[in-house]
């Protein structure tokens, strides 16, 4: 029988770690120090100014409290105790010099005006603050969208969609809390010395028995804390499955309504936002203990003063300016006791932006010139490639020379590798071995995006954007002209149906475009790829939708534009593939066949059999197209 080390016993392990685990836990909340103010970094410099504010109205306000120490004297006629010195001496000094008969008035004006005095460098700093929230939230969000756009398609492609929404959505403004955080603790610091000095002032005595009760208050905090980070991973998992579920509901709404499935996808629904509200409520509730536990500790450390009066550690005047300072300070203390449990509410959504912030970036290569343009063929050589959860290869040394100019047409089953070597032709892949050329020019990562600039793509289901037609058809190529716009929609068939709409080009068509029919949405994608001018078009069962008079008006199009430069499709109907110059057969990501539709037709191999149901007057009309061409 085989033994377990001792250290891999499951009792034995936790036992052993336990020890360890503060220390685990201080790195943890290093890192994300190092990540809050990485998130900050570029606000800092409002801190200084902050913390000046934060100074400059603690000391009104503590000033304005320390005078109830003469006005109280004053009221009760004991205007000269022999023990005043320091501070106190100091004030008791200036009050003096006023007229006993204006003594209450004039004190009673200083407290006003250090009230004014503190209620507007108060506000300056709340003004600061709120600029710096807005513009961190608006920096963060920016950062996010940013690196959302720059990790590669095929990555983005991996992760669930509702993650990636959440942390964009939701997890950037807490972030933000947190990293507003920061400047809360430095304001609430700033403060917190103040009156503490002052408290100093007034009666050291006093003051370190308050500081010395104080200090049993982290301890305590402490362990909320701790609750409150598990808390938070908690609900920051349960907000991604929302974010998923609800995007993938909206995204399916025609399916669900279809098959009448609405109740089902509400009880999901529930369930989940069920699930959240309870964590958030139990992360709200741990979090909000910090307030509560300093308050009942302050009150107890007031009692105390109060008792200690009669021991003669300070004058009543004296205890009363105590006690209202110490009161004034404790809304800081609890701020400040209660950032380590709010961020520990925040740390997993701290940790979700740091990771897509801080998240494994593309590997930096020698700048490469990117040329004006791109000339010659492209031509794959022995090009093989792997997705990372597949056995075999999707591509299996493909070599393959696209013209220049003409029509080629790419087929084979499902599953044969088609969607694949357009990945590779988009540069959205890149091949484990092999290579891609445009004329003698490797397509790199580096090139990738601008090689795309140079090509049209038309999907089956092409995403038409909450906009105008004429946006959406400018999406291609910004700079057009109207007259251009227009002739690229004639060319797909597609002027007449938006000229019907009710406000023309300027009609908005509303996400996706769902107002339009499917073969209308596949002609604005369409005018757009074509409004690129681009050197190789690409279309990828891009005709599926379009109706058979439509369809005969775009092959015309593609067969006008094929002479000049490359077009290559991806299609199933057979109509499309009949016009093609050229056809590439794949099957299980190898190319078995390749030629001119009436030969491969003539040949009898996968591509006869594969269109063999095909209409025999469409099949003799290929023939005799494909005699012609040759």
């Amino acid at each position: 029988m085989a033994t377990r080390p001792i250290g891999q016993i499951p009792g034995i392990r936790a036992a052993l770690a336990a020890p360890f685990s503060p220390v685990r836990d201080l790195v943890q909340d290093l890192r994300e120090g190092r990540a809050l103010f990485a998130m900050a970094r570029a606000h800092l410099g409002f801190l200084p100014v902050m913390a000046l504010l934060a100074v400059l109205s603690s000391l009104f306000e503590g000033v304005g409290l320390t005078l109830v120490i003469p006005l109280v004297q004053s009221l009760g006629d004991n205007a000269h105790p022999a023990t005043a010195t320091g501070y106190l001496g100091l004030l008791q000094g200036f009050i003096d010099q006023f007229p006993p008969a204006s003594r209450t008035a004039t004190v009673l004006a200083l407290i006003f005006a250090a009230v004014v005095a503190k209620s507007l460098f108060s506000y300056a700093n709340m003004a600061v603050l709120g600029v710096v929230y807005g513009r961190i939230s608006h920096s963060l969000r920016t950062a996010i969208f940013e690196r959302i756009l720059s990790i590669p398609l095929a990555t983005v492609e991996r992760r669930p969609a509702g993650k990636l929404l959440n942390t964009l959505n939701n997890e950037t403004w807490r972030a933000t809390d947190a990293v507003n955080l920061i400047f809360v603790t430095i304001t609430s610091l700033a403060t917190a010395v103040v009156f503490a000095g002052l408290l100093v002032l007034l009666s050291w005595k006093l003051a370190l028995i308050a500081i010395g009760c104080m200090l049993l208050i982290p301890p305590v905090i402490l362990l909320v804390s701790r609750r409150a980070k598990r808390l938070s991973k908690q609900a920051l998992e349960c907000n991604e499955v929302l974010a998923q579920q609800t995007w993938s509901t909206l995204n399916g709404l025609r399916t669900i309504h279809t098959f009448g499935r609405e109740d089902y996808e509400l009880t999901r629904f529930e369930k989940i936002s069920d699930r959240v509200r309870g964590l958030f409520l139990k992360m709200a509730l741990v979090s909000v203990t910090t307030g509560p536990i300093t308050e009942i500790m302050v009150v107890g450390v007031l009692v105390l003063l109060i008792l200690l009066v009669s021991a003669e550690f300070a004058s009543l005047s004296t205890l009363v300016a105590f006690i209202a300072l110490l009161y004034r300070l404790q809304p800081k203390l609890v701020s400040l006791m209660g950032v380590q449990s709010s961020l520990a509410g925040l740390h997993a959504s701290i940790a979700a932006v740091s990771a897509v912030l801080q998240g494994p970036q593309p590997p930096i290569r020698a700048p490469v010139a990117t040329p004006q343009k791109f000339d010659g063929p492209v031509s794959f050589r022995r090009v093989t490639f792997r997705y990372p959860e597949g056995d075999a290869p999707a591509i299996a040394e493909l070599s393959l020379a696209l013209p220049q100019a003409g029509l080629v047409a790419i087929v084979g089953p499902s599953g044969a590798g088609k969607s694949t070597l357009l990945d590779l032709l988009l540069g959205f892949q890149t091949p484990q071995s092999g290579e891609i050329r445009i004329g003698e020019t490797p397509l790199t990562d580096g090139l990738a995006a601008a090689w795309r600039r140079h090509v049209g793509v038309v999907n089956q289901d092409p995403y038409i954007f909450d906009d105008t037609v004429r946006a959406n058809i400018l999406y291609g190529r910004p700079e057009a002209s109207e007259r251009e716009v227009i002739q690229a929609a004639r060319a797909v068939a597609a002027d007449d149906f938006v000229q019907a709409l009710p406000r023309g080009y300027d009609t908005r068509v509303g996400e996706r475009a769902t107002q339009l029919s499917g073969g209308q949405r596949q002609r604005i994608a369409l005018a757009r790829a074509l409004l690129r001018d681009p050197a190789v078009l690409v279309l990828d069962e891009a005709t599926n939708s379009l109706d058979a008079p439509t369809e005969r008006v775009f092959q015309n199009t593609l067969q006008a534009f094929a002479k000049q430069r490359a077009v290559v499709i991806v299609a199933h109907k057979f109509s499309t593939v009949a016009i093609a110059d050229h056809v590439v057969v794949l099957h299980d990501g190898l190319l078995v066949e390749q030629g001119a539709p009436a030969a491969l037709l003539q040949a009898g191999g996968p591509f006869a059999r594969m269109f063999a149901g095909s209409p025999a007057d469409l099949r003799e009309t290929t023939v005799v197209v494909g005699a012609g061409r040759r």
